[in-house]
């Protein structure tokens, strides 16, 4: 790696970390330049303005093509498992770097979303090996189509991570364990007749 890949590298962390940390609008350009170890007028070597350095760092670090690697790293014998364990992971994934919501929360209160279309035309994996995985198991599911399912998956996580953050983890038993809620997610609410 180059000094300037270094270097570049040193400022899309700092970024990262003040974006996630303090928003767009409360990180400047000279607070990215001193958490990177550099001048703040070096910074515009690299990047013309702070947006920019911001669209980076949301490709880059955008949630979910963390998620979708990390459902590559999933395996399972079976759907239920397969989807057990996806939930899982995901789970503890995102509850253990909460700056991962918080980029995407940014970018769309902030930035108004402008940066999603890139960042999912950049980065979205065409060939997914979760997907293969839930092609191989279609025979267990109900007649739908691979990606709602993916997206079904990850919007319920989201969903519960952000209820979680508003009931508080002394009260997320009473609104149900892990547990019942992929039980919930896997088998629906409504009886099977």
């Amino acid at each position: 790696m180059t000094s300037d890949e270094t270097t570049l590298r040193r400022i899309l962390e700092a970024a990262y970390e003040l974006f996630a940390e303090k928003g767009y609008r409360g990180s400047s350009m000279r607070e990215i330049a001193e958490r990177s170890g550099i001048k703040a007028g070096s910074i515009y070597n690299h990047f013309k303005n702070k947006e920019e350095i911001f669209e980076a760092v949301f490709i880059e670090k955008h949630p979910l093509f963390r998620i979708l690697s990390l459902l590559d790293e999933v395996e399972g014998e079976t759907a239920e498992e397969l989807l057990s364990n996806a939930i899982d992971r995901l789970n503890k994934e995102i509850g253990s770097d909460p700056r991962l919501l918080n980029l995407f929360f940014v970018e769309l209160v902030e930035m108004d979303g402008k940066h999603i279309t890139d960042a999912m035309e950049t980065n979205f994996p065409p060939d997914s090996k979760f997907m293969k995985q839930i092609f191989t198991l279609k025979n267990e599911f109900r007649e739908i189509r691979e990606p709602l399912i993916i997206r079904t998956l990850i919007g319920s996580i989201f969903a519960n991570i952000i209820f979680n953050w508003f009931i508080g983890d002394a009260n997320s038993r009473r609104w149900g364990t892990q547990s019942e809620i992929t039980d919930v997610l896997l088998r629906g609410i409504l009886k099977s007749y």
